[in-house]
């Protein structure tokens, strides 16, 4: 009981709070718990500037994508952002674990660090996720567990650096080469040939940058793709729940999480989430992805 009240003030609220940038296209049920904070990404449509989950929605935004001719940028986080984001959360008394994507992939954690050093804290935790998208996802809730259970600061960071080391596994099939080729991903011509023979390209993350491994020949083979590497890597224990994310396919994603249950026996959490921005802008609408610790 001693541990289950460290975190909590005399009003009987956590001290703790967790403060994740909306690129980890986080499940509802982790956006409106009471102790999070999203910190949302600007995406750029040329000299239009909209803010994610704030002015536009996925759905809009892969709507813009399909409409507009060139690709989207994101744009990092800037210290004078986090610097006043930092000051509104800690003036309550709270602590705060501030979750960010890789700083492989963006300059939004060099930016955090900048704001936290200019204050002077040691009330604010910063972690660098090593991941993208719903990895990032995966350890926000983990971090959400340990903060509810009464973990300090100094506990979490401790709990929370093996999930940064690559052990979230992160699987991606793209539908269409379009919006890589559109990135400069890939070339017009090796775009054309995948498209051509109905290549579906699967990626991964690894020290926070994508990675393909595999190539499939056709959607119909995606989520057997996924279930073979989940029976194979899945480390059973250490999984508490599944992660599946989709861009604008929610159907897509509801026949993994059925194959999931039916052929991996998974009893235990499912969550389905919407990908936003940041990934859909290199790959697209009819990305399907799923998240879990490996062995």
């Amino acid at each position: 009981m001693v541990l289950q009240l460290q975190n909590i003030n005399r009003k009987g609220v956590y001290m703790i709070k967790l403060l994740v940038d909306s690129s980890a296209d986080c499940p509802d049920f982790v956006i409106n718990d009471e102790l999070v904070s999203i910190l949302p990404l600007c995406i750029n449509f040329g000299e239009k500037e909209y803010i994610d989950r704030v002015t536009i929605t996925p759905t809009e935004f892969f709507q813009k994508l399909t409409e507009e001719k060139t690709a989207p940028k994101t744009s990092q986080v800037t210290p004078a952002t986090f610097l006043e984001v930092f000051k509104r959360e800690l003036a309550g008394g709270d602590q705060l674990v501030c979750l960010l994507i890789a700083s492989a992939a963006s300059g939004t954690f060099q930016s955090a660090v900048v704001a936290k050093n200019e204050l002077d804290s040691d009330d604010i935790l910063l972690i660098d996720s090593n991941m993208l998208c719903l990895g990032e996802a995966y350890l926000a809730i983990k971090i959400l567990e340990w903060i509810k259970a009464g973990k300090n600061l100094t506990e979490i960071a401790d709990l929370a650096k093996p999930y940064t080391e690559n052990k979230i596994q992160h699987l991606f099939t793209v539908d269409t080469m379009e919006y890589l080729k559109r990135g400069g991903r890939i070339t017009g011509a090796k775009a054309f040939m995948a498209e051509l023979l109905n290549i579906k390209p699967v990626l991964t993350v690894e020290n926070g940058l994508t990675k393909p491994i595999g190539k499939l020949r056709g959607r119909k083979k995606v989520i057997p793709y996924y279930i073979k590497y989940i029976q194979e890597e899945m480390d059973w224990q250490q999984t508490d729940f599944i992660l599946i994310g989709h861009t604008v396919d929610p159907d897509f994603a509801k026949e993994l999480e059925e194959k999931i249950r039916e052929e991996v026996k998974w009893e235990k959490p499912i969550h389905i989430a919407e990908i936003g921005p940041t990934i859909g802008t290199h790959c697209g609408p009819g990305v399907l992805a799923v998240f879990y610790v490996k062995k």
